[in-house]
């Protein structure tokens, strides 16, 4: 296929990463707009959605890969010149970023595309998800203002007009913030789920209405590009006002004892959940653990009043420091066993870690994934060891409390719900899964009469016009992966007044590029170390 723009009309789109056949991440979209105007002319415009890193469980040495940012995005160093219209053989450079929602498979790599030099466009998201796109800047030592993007936060179902497209930001169920996205031009129009699922009781943010998402599909809708993370669930859904009676419960059977819930540190509806079930039971919430707290606090920057929702404030240890064990609830971080959270660090007894014994009970509101299982359970068995009573979400549900959590992704009565109400005209084409997820995706839309467009790779590109849904070529696109270089890091000064700056330095990463499968690599060292994070003149 040919790299140059399209020159017939059509709304282009292309999976530049997300459609894995080796695992979930990475999720990045390239939408390409060619459209006649009014007077004849063509236009064209092109937006990216999502821009996520594929987190590495392995040892073969990358902590992340991405999707390669060269033809998304321009270089800061290259010569101020307009790539409107590029020549043949060049992509067409991206005139904004449409970001769905906060979780780092969906915005991880703007800090990596930062740091090997690109400039990137301005981004458009909900309040929450620009306040943690800046928390991530931030962590990563992109402090200049000169490198990062302008951010322009949009309401929930507010319409906006780029790059010669309506788009519309959707609310759906799924954390604070998030949103699906209905890209409208003349041709074609295209709903782009993200991340979803349908739960009217979630306490945080606006909720999905269906009466709009009905209204969205009788003004038509050609393509929905669907999340199929747990299209294969067939099992009963349960919602989170019923997961929180089911903490409150179970709370109340650990009467005189030290309570500790570990969490991931997204999970703000589930903190929430745990906050009313501590107050049911007469105790104080207290939250610990870096991550939780600064996205608690972006959380509030961005509008959001957990006292409101709980029904009483948060604690931070200092502020709970006289309360006795019996009468506190500490949520702190480490569901998924990672590095350095809270709850690792309990279980390995590291200085300055929450402590436990046999007086201690430990909630972990979040199924386990296959990536950590394993890290998982060996964390469970350590807290076990020091005396923990640990209680998992699959143990409660066996013992009797009912169900802990469930998927933050549409289950099958989700999907069946939403095209139920879309009624896309033209096709369904399932997106970020794994390939039987993807396939069970495709299989409900068969059931329901609409065609699925099962796309086994990334790079394939695929015309919409409001008389078909076509594929029209496959480019082989790299991936970046990104490991820690092991060179001395540098932390950003402190401001004047500030003190000294508790966070540890940003790592400091070298790029390598790979092939579209991520198995081998293509080129080495690809970005020279001139990023905001790095030694100057510094190289690998």
């Amino acid at each position: 296929m040919s790299k140059a723009v399209f020159s017939d009309v059509g709304l282009y789109w292309q999976s530049r990463m997300g459609n894995n056949p080796d695992g979930i991440g990475g999720n990045c979209h390239r939408y390409d707009i060619v459209t006649k105007r009014a007077d004849g002319d063509v236009a064209r415009g092109t937006l990216v959605v999502d821009f996520g890193i594929k987190i590495h469980n392995d040892a073969g040495g990358y902590n992340c890969s991405f999707p390669s940012p060269e033809g998304l995005f321009i270089k800061r160093d290259a010569a101020d010149r307009s790539l409107a219209d590029p020549p043949p053989g060049k992509h067409r450079p991206a005139d904004a970023i449409l970001l769905t929602h906060c979780h780092e498979d969906h915005i991880g790599a703007l800090r990596h595309a930062i740091d090997m030099g690109y400039r990137l466009p301005p981004i458009h998201c909900t309040a929450f998800t620009a306040e943690m796109v800046q928390k991530s800047l931030t962590r990563a030592g992109i402090i200049d203002p000169a490198l990062r993007p302008d951010i322009h936060r949009v309401l929930p179902g507010q319409t906006l007009r780029i790059a010669e497209a309506e788009v519309t930001f959707v609310p759906v169920d799924h954390l604070p913030g998030a949103s699906a996205l209905l890209l409208r031009t003349p041709e074609a129009a295209v709903f782009h789920t993200g991340d979803y699922k349908f739960d009217a009781t979630l306490p945080l943010g606006v909720r999905a209405d269906a009466a709009l998402l009905r209204r969205i599909g009788q003004e038509g809708v050609d393509l929905v590009i669907s999340d199929s993370t747990a299209a294969g669930d067939q099992d009963a859904k349960v919602s989170e006002a019923e997961i929180e009676r089911n903490l409150t419960r179970l709370l109340a059977d650990q009467k005189d004892r030290a309570v500790i819930a570990g969490v991931l540190g997204s999970q703000m509806d589930r903190l929430v959940s745990l906050g009313r079930a501590a107050n049911a039971n007469q105790r104080r919430l207290i939250v610990t653990g870096a991550s939780l707290v600064e996205n608690i606090k972006a959380a509030e920057r961005s509008g959001i009043d957990f006292g409101r929702a709980i029904g009483a404030p948060l604690l931070l240890p200092e502020e709970g420091k006289d309360l006795t064990a019996d009468l506190a609830l500490v949520v702190t971080t480490g569901a998924f066993a990672q590095p350095m959270a809270g709850l690792t660090r309990a279980a390995q007894a590291l200085p300055g870690a929450l402590y436990v014994d046999d007086d201690t009970t430990i909630i972990i509101p979040q199924r386990s994934i296959p990536p950590v299982k394993a890290a998982q359970r060996a964390m469970v068995t350590a807290l076990e060891r020091r005396g923990a009573r640990v209680i998992t979400a699959e143990l409660a549900n066996e013992l009797g409390y009912g169900r802990i959590h469930q998927s933050g992704h549409a289950i099958a009565e989700d999907t069946k719900q939403l095209y139920r109400l879309l009624k896309p005209k033209q096709a369904v084409s399932p997106m970020h899964g794994a390939p039987d997820q993807i396939s069970a995706n495709g299989q409900i839309a068969s059931d329901l009469g609409i065609r699925a467009l099962i796309l086994q790779e990334n790079g394939v590109r695929v015309r919409i016009t409001g008389e078909g849904v076509d594929v029209v070529g496959q480019e082989s696109l790299p991936r970046i992966g990104a490991s820690e270089s092991g060179l001395l890091k540098q932390l950003p000064r402190a401001r004047k007044g500030e003190g000294r700056r508790p966070s540890p330095p940003p790592p400091i990463y070298r790029y390598d590029r790979l092939d579209d499968h991520g198995e081998r690599v293509k080129a080495r060292n690809i970005a020279p170390f001139h990023g905001p994070a790095r030694l100057a003149g510094g190289r690998s």
